[in-house]
């Protein structure tokens, strides 16, 4: 029989071999996930992201790109929600992958949208910004320069942004309403004046 020293330390060897190799695993999975969000493949990224936040929701990356994963990947608003708001409470952000209108006078072709630019929208306490594939329409907007933000009526899933003197139009990737009513949602908690 082992004395009761070496039984804890083994105790201890085996349960530290097994959090490294957990913590090699997240970070595979974590890689994993990464890659296939920059590769459009968004129904893969939940599902690698989920093992991670089970066992460990301390890291606010994880939740950012776990709610675009549900949200891009599932298309499901209401899973995504939560972990965007758990993800902005863990010093983290939400993110929205968004286009952004360039055209003023695309709204007298009919359509506001047909001339614009890809990138991310992101939430965090006080801050609005959108990074934009190109580098010249990125902004970033505090709470206390916003004027305005709101949903489009009648058109599903644009939104429009007024700071300072500038005014933005947006369309959330999906186009839907639901999408558009998130980020409106996630905004007005995260940018209300206090």
């Amino acid at each position: 029989m082992l004395p009761v020293n070496m039984l804890l330390l083994a105790g201890l060897l085996c349960s530290v071999t097994g959090l490294a190799q957990q913590n090699g695993r997240f970070a595979t999975l974590r890689m994993q996930a990464m890659e296939a969000f920059d590769r459009g493949q968004f129904d893969q990224v939940a599902g690698r992201l989920e093992e991670i936040w089970e066992q460990d929701r301390t890291d606010p990356r994880v939740a950012e790109y776990l709610a675009m994963g549900y949200l891009y990947g599932e298309h499901n608003v209401d899973k995504a929600r939560p972990v965007m708001k758990e993800a902005i409470a863990r010093g983290g952000q939400a993110t929205f992958l968004i286009q952004h209108s360039h055209g003023k006078m695309a709204f007298l072709q009919g359509d506001p949208m047909n001339n614009y630019c890809s990138g991310k929208m992101s939430i965090s306490p006080g801050t609005i910004a959108f990074i934009s594939e190109q580098t010249d329409h990125s902004a970033k907007i505090e709470a206390a320069e916003l004027k305005e933000f709101k949903v489009l009526g009648g058109v599903p899933g644009r939104i429009e942004i007024k700071a300072g003197n500038q005014k933005w139009t947006f369309r959330v990737r999906s186009g839907t309403m639901s999408e558009a009513n998130l980020l409106e949602e996630i905004a007005e908690q995260n940018l209300r004046k206090k």
